[in-house]
């Protein structure tokens, strides 16, 4: 087999992405059920209550309870978007990178001949949203499986991945065996 061209060896970026935040609409609609269901229930229990002051004190207990579950919530929310904004994948003719953190970063990468196998799974909703995840499953000793969540188009990205190591498996000159 001939040596590969020092042009052929070169890395270069073929996909690069990070999590959507579609990912978190199931959060937002938690948000707007609490903002409508904890008053609900509040006037509900204040209606059966005959005494003018305890009323009032029912009903501010239940603004108050959805003001703290709501601000609660939405903390949650964007911590969650800032851990879906500081995860970066990347996908090359080499390898796959995954790089996580907001305060303190760690990068992982999984390299393309050790790719055994990849897969993609969207449920009804990440259909609609067209997002997705994507399994890569290999031998690295580190990261065996890694799952790619909630990219955009995950079946493209499956595609670009398992080319690509494809076409790394078949520039080593000794296989690995399996």
């Amino acid at each position: 087999m001939p040596a590969a061209s020092p042009a052929a060896l070169k890395e270069e970026t073929l996909w690069r992405g990070n999590p959507s935040a579609k990912i978190l609409l199931g959060q937002l609609l938690a948000i707007v059920v609490v903002l409508i269901v904890v008053p609900l229930v509040a006037h509900s229990i204040a209606a059966n209550i005959t005494d003018f002051e305890a009323r009032a004190r029912a009903l501010r207990i239940g603004w108050w309870l959805t003001a703290i579950i709501v601000v609660l919530q939405l903390v949650w929310l964007f911590i969650a978007l800032a851990r879906l904004r500081s995860t970066m994948y990347t996908v090359t003719n080499q390898r796959v990178t995954i790089e996580k953190g907001i305060l303190s970063k760690s990068v992982g990468e999984i390299d393309l001949r050790y790719i055994d196998d990849t897969q993609f799974y969207q449920s009804l909703g990440a259909r609609v949203l067209g997002i997705g995840n994507v399994t890569v499953v290999s031998s690295d000793k580190t990261t065996p499986v890694f799952v790619l969540q909630g990219v955009s188009d995950p079946r493209s990205v499956r595609e670009v991945i398992r080319s690509q190591a494809y076409q790394a498996s078949q520039r080593q000159i000794f296989t690995r065996p399996t």
